[in-house]
């Protein structure tokens, strides 16, 4: 099995788990060979910070590094978190923060101000009860609320193809410090310079600062709001999607992207299958190089 200087760092909704009952259960043996390895698993997703602690107790991955909210907040294996409400404190901080933190309000603000001046319809989940989201996406109440419990982004229901505002939106987003991505159902609106690919490049260095090495990264997603993760990491797995895929991506050579056949998790034991394979190969051929 693989040496422990990999990193996998995998979104969730649609990748590691099934676009439409959330299950995981075909990454599962894949999941087990990777913990068992000592390999670390860092969930990258939308979902907020509640979610993600969730899945990990579930997955036995407590303790993980993890990202949260499209890379909005960062907490490193260690409980501190790096970026997002509470930085530079250890777990726990800023977990009770969520609709009181002071810049999720401004956020909301500018969302509210720009959505008046441009006459947008959208919903958000901010604006909403947990029985409407659990309505759109499928969770039960608890999970629905767990999902609502944003500490640092927005995430809006918008149908942008409808919409010859979008531009105008982006470009007023960005006029205040926001920026504006597509997840498989949603769009999420988080401050911008803080995407997966950002939050994955940190959590390199802190491993090379905790740890005196370099990890090798292989990534998995399956919509626009991963194109950043995937481009950020050494091996890229484009997992098959039921929306649109990640992309272009700025390296996109067969040798470093595999694309899937399946989706959802088995696509992700597939991808993961697939790369570790070479990965393992390129190990035997550089310890026998060594050792000649």
């Amino acid at each position: 099995m693989p040496p422990p200087d990999l990193m996998v760092v995998t979104d969730l909704d649609g990748t590691f788990l099934d676009h439409h009952d959330y299950s995981f259960d075909a990454a599962l043996p894949m999941l087990e060979h990777l913990r068992a390895d000592g390999v670390p698993v860092v969930f990258c997703s939308s979902k907020t910070r509640a979610e993600i602690t969730a899945l990990q107790r579930r997955t036995g991955l407590d303790g993980q590094a993890f990202v949260a909210e499209n890379g909005a907040i960062v907490v490193g294996p260690d409980g501190n978190v790096m970026t997002g409400a509470g930085a530079g404190a250890g777990a726990g901080a800023g977990a009770g923060a969520g609709p009181a933190n002071a810049d999720l309000e401004r956020l909301r603000q500018d969302l509210g101000r720009i959505r008046a001046d441009l006459d947008l319809h959208f919903a958000t989940f901010g604006g909403e009860t947990d029985e409407v989201v659990a309505a759109w996406t499928g969770l039960d109440l608890e999970a629905a609320g767990a999902a609502r419990q944003r500490e640092a982004s927005e995430v809006l229901l918008w149908h942008a193809e409808d919409d010859d505002r979008a531009g105008a939106f982006r470009a007023a987003l960005a006029a205040a410090g926001l920026d504006l991505v597509r997840g498989g159902r949603f769009w999420h609106v988080l401050p911008a310079g803080r995407d997966k690919g950002t939050a994955v490049r940190l959590l390199v260095a802190d491993h090379e600062r905790r740890t005196g090495t370099v990890p090798r990264t292989i990534g998995l997603g399956d919509g626009p709001n991963d194109t950043a993760l995937l481009d950020a990491v050494d091996l890229a797995v484009v997992v098959r999607g039921h929306g649109p895929a990640p992309g272009p991506l700025a390296d996109d050579r067969p040798e470093r992207v595999y694309r899937t056949t399946h989706p959802g998790p088995l696509g992700w034991s597939e991808g993961l299958e697939h790369h570790l394979g070479h990965h393992l190969e390129q190990h035997r051929e550089q310890h026998l190089r060594s050792h000649r």
